[in-house]
């Protein structure tokens, strides 16, 4: 053991400053778990890294313009040793005139970087970006910018903007708008993230304010939708009475999660991730975790709600969830459900519609406006000083949460359980 460390150490300090020939290479092994380094006396700047596994790879060293650089030549032995001094003292002369080749091929791999390379630095860099926002950049690339992915983003100009929005327009002028914000955060990120060379970013203006100087964003009026009154009794009927689609076993939690939505003003992709680790049966209370406003939203039972999730946990299987899918993870894609819904009922809706529903329908009882806010779940405006005051917790909802499943009850004339 102690020859060994003696040879490691003969290595490190007496070995590391070699004239390199082919018979040393040929014959080096490196044992010592690490990297080792050995520098040509016959030609300065060159030197050969071996690497544990033994792969032994040229390069040059040396100082540019104030900066210590190191450029790989190749690996020998593709490379032999003259040739490796060759190219080295090719590159240290380079390195003498203050040509920094590492820097130019860095700069010209930023001038090549392309949108889809954007978003993965981008997605790397935002640590806080909820799984859902980082799915819908995804989906706008795939989607709206697929033949943009692999280009380069400084390539993009304000013509390719204008006439790529007017194109998303026509099939959808809201996933137009929205494919256009996410390529306008790519590039305000670009413009910081990136440079040319240090001062010289490497694209200096936003393409997409064309759109703002233009005028040409789409007026895209916000989504109102919601059941009306009349419509309850129909749609209730529907969603109580859902039955297996392709026989597949998830429709009683399918209905269950529709109830719940309704019922709760729970966002529906909250509903779905929904835990049994995160519902208090004894307390009667359910809790979202990390919501879209970034904060835990904890809501109480009404009585009909009690009852379902009493329903779901004596049907409880290995699945952490509340609404299982077949698989045990939670629920997927339900547009299939909810048109199927909707053909029965003859209702049309949406997920988000139940929300809508739900908050309208808790509006016409009078609940206060903060105890409002608390019950959907929305974020506190800064300039409201009373709103920051207050404190509404699960046990003060517990009152208007009931008052507004009796209405809907009500309306869609079910009996309570």
């Amino acid at each position: 053991m102690v020859s060994y460390v003696i040879h490691l150490l003969y290595i490190y300090f007496f070995m590391s400053h070699i004239e390199l020939k082919e018979h040393f290479l040929r014959s080096q092994e490196n044992a010592s778990g690490k990297d080792l380094i050995f520098r040509d006396t016959k030609q300065i700047g060159l030197g050969v890294k071996i690497t544990p596994k033994g792969t032994k790879t040229f390069f040059a060293e040396g100082w540019v313009n104030g900066r210590s650089r190191r450029k790989k030549i190749g690996r020998y032995p593709e490379v032999t040793i003259e040739q490796a001094r060759k190219d080295a003292k090719g590159f240290m002369g380079d390195f003498s005139r203050g040509i920094d080749r590492v820097a130019q091929n860095n700069a010209r791999k930023k001038a090549e970087i392309t949108v889809s390379e954007v978003l993965d630095d981008y997605i790397a860099d935002r640590k806080k970006l909820k799984p859902g926002t980082i799915k819908d950049y995804k989906r706008v690339l795939n989607e709206g910018l697929k033949d943009w992915k692999t280009k380069p983003i400084n390539a993009i100009s304000k013509t390719d903007i204008t006439e790529r929005h007017r194109l998303l327009s026509e099939n959808s002028p809201a996933r137009a708008d929205n494919t256009m914000r996410v390529l306008r955060a790519l590039f305000n990120y670009a413009m910081e993230e990136y440079e040319i060379e240090p001062g010289k970013p490497l694209i200096t203006q936003n393409p997409t304010r064309t759109l703002t100087a233009k005028k040409s964003w789409n007026k895209v009026e916000r989504k109102t939708r919601y059941i009306r009154e009349e419509q309850f009794e129909a749609w209730f009927d529907a969603v109580l009475n859902l039955q297996p689609l392709k026989n597949s076993p998830i429709h009683e939690a399918v209905r269950d999660y529709f109830l719940f939505l309704i019922l709760s003003g729970f966002r529906e992709t909250e509903a779905k991730l929904l835990e049994w680790k995160n519902v208090d049966l004894a307390k009667k209370t359910f809790k979202a975790l990390d919501t879209k406003n970034r904060s835990d939203h904890e809501l109480p039972m009404s009585d009909y709600l009690s009852g379902i999730f009493e329903r779901r946990f004596m049907e409880k299987t290995d699945s952490p969830f509340v609404f299982p899918n077949k698989d045990d993870g939670p629920l997927k894609d339900m547009r299939v459900w909810y048109n199927h819904v909707s053909a029965v009922s003859g209702v049309e809706f949406t997920l988000h519609d139940l929300r809508r529903t739900f908050a309208t329908v808790a509006e016409s009882l009078d609940i206060s406006h903060y105890a409002l806010k608390r019950l959907v779940n929305h974020k506190t405006d800064r300039s409201d000083v009373t709103d920051g005051y207050l404190q509404i917790g699960a046990e003060r909802l517990r009152k208007p949460m009931q008052a507004i499943t009796d209405r809907l009850l009500e309306l869609a004339k079910v009996t309570k359980p």
